[in-house]
């Protein structure tokens, strides 16, 4: 599921810290480090940011296709079964 996001003057932003522990595993192994950013919030500073629209490319272009996949596999092979008329065997 995605996340919603955190705004700050005007920054839209998810925290990875925050994130499922799936997406936070699957994300730091898959998305560019250079599009993590910081943001100061009444002068403390957050890391390990992401802007909202990266975490949104990255779920809909990188996380989300795996697991469509994998149910479209699933709906196929159940697709596929015929059932058996009553008191016929294999």
């Amino acid at each position: 599921m995605k996340v919603s996001s955190s705004v700050y003057k005007g920054i839209q932003y998810v925290q990875v810290s925050t994130l499922p522990v799936e997406q936070r595993e699957r994300l730091l192994g898959t998305i560019n480090k250079e599009l993590f950013i910081k943001i100061l919030v009444d002068g403390k500073i957050i890391g390990n940011c992401l802007q909202f629209k990266d975490y949104e490319w990255w779920f809909e272009s990188v996380y989300r296709p795996v697991g469509a996949n994998e149910r479209s596999e699933t709906a196929q092979s159940e697709a596929e079964l015929v059932p058996l008329a009553p008191g016929s065997s294999i």
